[in-house]
């Protein structure tokens, strides 16, 4: 396979980062909620673990559907590589 036919493999950083954010904040809402008392745990906790596994799964979902359609694609996978702008010339005259 020719470089030019290769196919980006999907940068999942940014997903990952915000799943993982948004698990710490479900759960520090949980310990908060159960330092309120037993009545507020009783309305937060089973919410944030709805929350907490709803998030999970839409995670593992995307990488599903990425991988999926990555299989899909016979061709060779390579990693995304940041692009950088082309320098500018110096005219020395």
């Amino acid at each position: 396979m020719s470089p030019d036919n290769a196919v980006l493999k999907p940068s999942r950083g940014y997903t990952k980062r915000l799943t993982l954010v948004n698990n710490a904040l479900a759960w520090s809402a949980i310990g908060g909620a159960m330092a309120l008392g037993q009545e507020m745990a009783m309305i937060i906790v089973p919410l944030m673990v709805v929350l907490i596994a709803s998030l999970l799964g839409i995670y593992q979902g995307v990488g599903h559907f990425d991988l999926r359609a990555l299989a899909g694609r016979r061709t060779t996978v390579k990693k995304r590589t940041p692009v950088r702008p082309p320098r500018a010339e110096s005219s020395d005259d």
